[in-house]
């Protein structure tokens, strides 16, 4: 080991070179590698739901869950099938192996639907997958600005509007709104006026069918209200008021002479208030491979140009924002990079009253995290949280290795006695190797089983785990080749001796030594109090 060492000392400039490198690698690799909130988790479930509001629970399972579930079996690769009918509606849960291919597994089983047989009149099951790129990124409160847009307006125009602005940005999946509807009108019947008439209610839905065959309505209830929609036709309410509703003999009367009309908002799922004031929610949706921090930066940019915002008819405050948290978390991870370089060369320049030391240690911190991150690009693992979290906690064990190979070179360098200096520096950095490598190698042992792990914890946490073992990896590396190459490169004794704290340690090691009970029975006694306190940790 001593002779490659020296070998690779002897050729610092071509190792400086492959450094600059490396370093050109890391920070393409970082400026170029996708961000993202979450890691990507394959989850390995899809979910059928099916809307039938004019069946109960048993005509469900009867007549629906066997037709789907036989169709379902015949496509590959699923595990278990668990199903929940209600009144109105089921629910199927279809399970898969972990790491199956869940693109492929949900086209199969959209075409397997397809192809089932399904009562008439029977709306056609939705599939979906829950993965992290079904989490919002955005999300925005719509309030009117001003009396030009009144509440129906913002929650069924307006939102339509600013949604379909927002899709059309590149890297947007889908907008969710919550608290949107559709314009329309409440028809509410006057039985009273209907009996006088000769008319029934059935009388009423035979007319409105007839007079706007692409209406789509439901009764609300037997005695008053009756929301209508209709798709591809601006209904204006005068219209509305003089459509013919006939009886069984023929004889037509106007709408309004039967019923009272208003403006109101129809298929209204979900009800949203921000402030007490009526609101709409858009939740922005990206694409899997798109970079997080990119679409909300140009998400934001197509709000600011958006016209009923900018001349204040329209509110849109920012709710959540998971790319300014993504970018802070960047730039919580470069603030503690640069206080670990400043800090650490401080200690050194105080220990070692060496300049070029200094400067060594603040060259292997950014050669350690950028290699780190050109690798894990390699990997397909992307910049997010988990994977940020690792690189912080591996940065204060990144100079270790280097600071021990430095303290080891100097003080052999002060008692070589006239032997070559590569040949001093050589052996001081091999010396150390041992109980360098098996530093790393305990640290590395902690974490590289979390990167094997399989499952949901293997995929959310794997990243986190090839941070850390990446980081460390590099580190040693770069102590024991690339800090006594640079070392060697110019080599100055140091004018003043290092900072020694053997004085003062040397009395408390020896008094330790001669009172070993004593020490024992302190350590102890430490030992007990923390396992009390560690007890009465909440869970």
């Amino acid at each position: 080991m001593n002779k490659i060492l020296q070998a690779v000392m002897q050729r610092g400039m071509i190792l400086l070179i492959c450094m600059l490198l490396i370093v050109a690698w890391g920070a393409y690799a970082a400026i170029e590698m996708q961000r993202d909130y979450l890691p990507g988790i394959n989850n390995t479930t899809l979910m059928v739901s099916l809307r039938a509001s004019s069946l109960q629970a048993d005509q469900i399972k009867r007549d629906i869950k066997s037709p789907l579930e036989d169709a379902i079996r015949r496509t590959d690769g699923i595990s278990n099938i668990e199903t929940t009918s209600y009144d109105g509606g089921l629910l199927m849960n279809l399970y898969y192996p972990m790491n199956y291919d869940m693109v492929k597994a949900e086209n199969q089983i959209k075409q397997a639907l397809n192809e089932a047989d399904l009562p008439d009149g029977t709306n056609r099951p939705a599939v979906s997958r829950l993965t992290n790129s079904t989490f919002p990124i955005l999300s925005y409160s719509l309030t009117s600005g001003n009396a030009k847009i009144d509440d129906i307006a913002l929650q069924s125009t307006v939102q339509a509007a600013i949604a379909k602005q927002l899709k059309s940005v590149p890297g947007v999946s889908d907008v969710q709104t919550v608290g949107g509807a559709k314009n329309g009108y409440v028809v509410s019947l006057r039985t009273q006026d209907l009996a006088r008439n000769n008319m029934t209610v059935d009388d009423f839905n035979k007319s409105i069918a007839a007079d706007i065959p692409s209406l789509q309505g439901s009764i609300a209830n037997e005695k008053a209200s009756f929301p209508v929609r209709v798709e591809g036709w601006d209904l204006s309410e005068e219209q509305l008021r003089s459509l013919p509703i006939k009886n069984k003999d023929g004889i037509s009367v106007p709408l309004s002479a039967v019923a009272d009309i208003s403006r109101s908002l129809n298929d209204v799922k979900t009800i949203s208030r921000t402030n007490g004031k009526a609101s709409v929610l858009l939740n922005v949706i990206k694409t899997p491979s798109a970079n997080i921090t990119t679409v909300a930066a140009q998400v934001k940019e197509r709000v600011s140009r958006i016209a009923e915002v900018k001349n204040g008819d329209v509110n849109m405050n920012l709710t959540l924002d998971r790319g300014r948290d993504l970018n802070a978390s960047l730039l919580g991870l470069l603030r503690e990079g640069i206080l670990g370089c400043v800090f650490s060369m401080l200690c050194v320049l105080l220990f070692f009253r060496h300049v070029r030391s200094t400067l060594l240690i603040a060259v292997s911190l950014p050669i350690s995290l950028l290699a780190t991150t050109a690798i894990l690009k390699s990997m397909g693992i992307t910049l997010n949280i988990l994977t940020i979290s690792g690189l912080i906690v591996a940065m204060g064990r990144i100079v270790d290795d280097a600071i021990v190979i430095l303290d080891n070179m100097h003080r052999r360098m002060q008692e070589r006695d006239g032997k070559p200096i590569i040949g001093v520096l050589a052996s001081a950095a091999v010396e150390m190797l041992p109980a360098i490598f098996a530093s790393t190698a305990t640290t590395i042992a902690v974490y590289a089983p979390i990167a094997m792990v399989g499952g949901i914890i293997g995929a959310s946490y794997s990243g986190f785990a090839w941070s850390v073992v990446i980081a460390l990896v590099i580190s040693f590396l770069v102590a024991m080749l690339v800090i006594p190459a640079l070392a060697f490169m110019g080599w100055k004794a140091p004018k003043s001796k290092a900072v020694t704290l053997e004085p003062v340690m040397k009395p408390l090691l020896t008094a330790s030594l001669k009172h070993k009970k004593t020490v024992a029975g302190i350590s102890f006694v430490v030992f007990a109090v923390a396992v009390f306190f560690a007890t009465q940790l909440p869970f």
